[in-house]
């Protein structure tokens, strides 16, 4: 009888930095609602330039498949960007000069069953509500390829300065966090799926409309402290 091996996805990571990871994690509420496999969207409020890594450090082990997440590379380098971010991390890179292309890639890895991770604001941005608002991306993708969206929300009680510009503000949450284990939340709600934009007319409004949507269950389970 031949046994059929299954192969596990960031087997060093998972032994070793996964678990440091969730030593800075107090909590994790909601486990049960991750999906075993994909094709679906996970979705977060961006906090801090690690968000992703926590993410990753809870849902991975549990579903042994990689979240390509879009992110904004850093320019560190071939080796950073090409070696790390894409080919080992499975990274969808956002590129400036053409957003949509990260879109086209998301879709592609929805269609072979993956699991893409957004994260809906963008970069870290100055949080004016008057002058901030998500991008319709995840609309965009999750109507297209009618796949679920599995929303999380961090929730920290670190007190984080308001004031600060983006840069220092991720670097205070970094910062924060490795100082201080043990603070961190994280909450994963039940999927959802947008499905009463399936089979109507989508212009500029519907996806604000249903990105607005996505915000709103997000925002229900994410708490950020400002000063």
């Amino acid at each position: 009888m031949e046994v059929k091996k299954t192969l596990t996805v960031y087997p060093l990571s998972r032994n070793l930095l996964f678990r440091m990871v969730r030593f800075f994690v107090k909590k994790t509420v909601g486990v049960e609602n991750i999906p075993d496999k994909g094709p679906y969207l996970v979705a977060c409020k961006h906090m801090g330039a690690i968000d992703g890594l926590f993410i990753a450090s809870v849902i991975i082990p549990k579903i042994n498949q990689k979240i390509h997440f879009i992110t904004n590379i850093s320019k560190w380098g071939w080796f950073w960007e090409e070696i790390v971010a894409k080919r080992w991390g499975g990274c969808i890179p956002f590129e400036k000069d053409n957003p949509r292309m990260c879109l086209d890639i998301a879709l592609d890895y929805l269609k072979k069953g993956k699991v893409v991770g957004i994260f809906p604001e963008g970069i870290l941005q100055d949080y004016d509500e008057k002058k901030h608002r998500a991008k319709t991306g995840v609309a965009r993708l999750a109507i297209w390829t009618r796949v679920p969206i599995l929303p999380i929300g961090l929730v920290n009680d670190i007190t984080v300065r308001h004031d600060l510009p983006r840069l220092y503000r991720r670097r205070q949450m970094i910062k924060n966090t490795l100082l201080n284990p043990h603070t961190m939340e994280i909450h994963i709600g039940e999927p959802f799926e947008l499905n009463e934009y399936y089979d109507v007319e989508i212009d500029h409004d519907k996806l604000v409309e249903a990105t607005n949507k996505v915000m709103d269950k997000i925002e229900k389970i994410t708490q950020i402290n400002y000063k």
